[in-house]
């Protein structure tokens, strides 16, 4: 749902068609004009210059894009845009987890296709320009959250798939190892630094096999996407390797203990019930309590989730809400 909202939102503008004919536009005057700015921060400017070059992978309206971007960057405070909307991990998360999605189900067609490209040559050019100026900016002084930095690298090395640029997505990559496997060797705990790496190997996993696990009950079942055994193992090792580093965190932490129910589910969703069985207990030892309720929140004040607690919510005061 956070994907759908994402393409709704920030990317009105897109078209759901791949390979349409590119309209003429200044496109590579506005990556310019964006990697020059001096007033934006780097971290702004990545985001622009990732949000450009999406568009020009799918096929979007990249003249109306561009308009955009151009009247932001004429008043610098329409730059911080990026902080007041779009800034934090559950935003950019979400959409690494759907580019890579996205990045692994075009290369499936592409190896399945002989001949033509789904990107316009001119579409495939713009984009791996953006996308080589927005990781210029990655690798300058970007002052925000590891997290933010992650994503946008995760970003980075789909779309670069995406175009075919084995250099851009290689560089990408090559950082993102770097981050993830600093993390794994550190004898420190720094709680940030695993929850932004958990995040990113979560995002590489949902790319291979795109299970969301819902925070409330679901009310149907979901229809399971189609994989082989070769994605199923390559994002469960991914998806371990991130609660192992979760697991380092204390026991009440939120997002240890997420990591924990969300296996669960996940393994409960594609049949693996012995594993799922074996990660829920986790969660009982955590908890403190064995229950099967606990796996689904209740809905607390003002619709905030409350979690692991088994005893019915009651209230003696209305918050003036509605």
């Amino acid at each position: 749902m956070l994907a759908i909202a994402f393409a709704g939102s920030v990317l009105t503008l897109q078209s759901p068609v791949f390979g349409q004919e590119p309209p003429k536009t200044s496109s590579s005057s506005v990556i310019d004009v964006i990697a020059m700015n001096v007033k934006a921060t780097p971290e702004a400017k990545a985001y622009y210059l990732l949000q450009l070059a999406y568009c020009y992978c799918t096929g979007g309206d990249t003249t109306g894009l561009e308009i955009h971007i151009k009247s932001n960057l004429i008043k610098s405070d329409n730059l911080s845009l990026f902080y007041s909307s779009y800034r934090g991990e559950p935003f950019l998360g979400s959409w690494a987890s759907s580019v890579s999605l996205l990045s692994q189900s075009v290369a499936k067609e592409e190896q399945s296709k002989t001949g033509d490209t789904k990107i316009s040559k001119e579409h495939r050019t713009f984009a791996d320009k953006a996308i080589t100026a927005a990781v210029a900016q990655l690798g300058s002084d970007f002052k925000e959250p590891l997290a933010l930095k992650l994503n946008m690298y995760l970003i980075a090395s789909c779309l670069s798939r995406i175009t075919g640029n084995t250099q851009n997505e290689q560089m990408c990559t090559k950082e993102l190892n770097a981050a993830i496997q600093a993390c794994e060797a550190s004898k420190t705990v720094d709680s940030g630094q695993i929850k932004a790496v958990a995040s990113i190997l979560n995002s590489m996993a949902f790319g291979l096999i795109p299970i969301r696990i819902p925070d409330y009950q679901a009310q149907s079942p979901s229809q399971l996407p189609e994989f082989d055994r070769k994605n199923f193992d390559e994002s469960e090792r991914l998806r371990l390797r991130a609660a192992a580093l979760l697991d380092r965190l204390p026991t009440g932490d939120q997002e240890r203990r997420k990591a924990h129910r969300d296996l669960s589910l996940w393994y409960s969703q594609l049949g693996r019930d012995d594993k799922a069985l074996k990660e829920k207990e986790e969660l009982f030892k955590l908890v403190g309590v064995k229950d099967d309720r606990i796996l689904y929140p209740q809905s607390g004040v003002c619709g905030h989730p409350m979690w692991w607690t088994t005893e019915k919510l009651t209230y003696e005061s209305n918050c003036g809400m509605g």
